[in-house]
């Protein structure tokens, strides 16, 4: 609709900028606005996810339809309804980490969307399919991990993707559930 080239996005005023964090010694620490906003919003976005999962009369639809699809239609769910509520609660979150990368990126294209995804991806499986909580857990630590990892090996900036995608292949080996486990109602045969 917009074509294929990148186009500008414009960071209101109110969140553009950055702070400096004074550590003495050690320098100055640059934060920018944009990264303190984006998470305070993904927390308020996860905690709002856990509690509609976990707490209202459509969660508990969902986890029903994904446990037995047949049996929560015998107890009078709307599978058809749950499952198009469902795929419209996880559009909402990926639309406001749209216009979030976007403003902190300032450039946006067709295929913004890609490693965001990619690395969302990676955090859930790190954290626990199935495990809100552990993709947010997931989500923090790879993050750290990409932020210090290249620092602390003495590796360049440009490997944190590898380092992202080495310590998840070791999660995978190791802990195959991921580090917090998946949820799960039955165990596995």
């Amino acid at each position: 609709m917009f074509g294929p080239s990148p186009k500008s996005f414009q960071t209101p005023e109110l969140i553009g900028g950055t702070f400096l964090i004074d550590l003495g010694e050690l320098g100055k620490i640059p934060i920018s606005k944009t990264g303190v906003v984006i998470f305070l919003v993904s927390l308020g976005m996860m905690a709002g996810l856990f509690f509609i999962v976990q707490r209202t009369r459509l969660g508990r639809a969902m986890r029903a339809v994904a446990e037995d699809k047949p049996t929560a239609a015998l107890m009078g769910v709307n599978v058809d309804r749950v499952i198009a509520s469902t795929f419209a609660l996880g559009a909402l979150p990926a639309g406001a980490a749209g216009v979030m990368w976007g403003f902190h990126n300032k450039l946006i294209s067709p295929f913004v969307g890609f490693i965001p995804g990619l690395k969302a991806f990676t955090a859930a499986v790190l954290g626990g399919i199935g495990n809100v909580a552990g993709a947010v857990f997931g989500g923090l630590f790879l993050g750290v991990v990409e932020s210090f990892g290249p620092f602390a090996l003495g590796f360049p900036a440009e490997y944190k993707d590898v380092i992202a995608f080495s310590l998840l292949v070791l999660v995978l080996i190791f802990r195959p559930h991921g580090i917090l486990g998946e949820v799960l109602t039955e165990k596995k045969v």
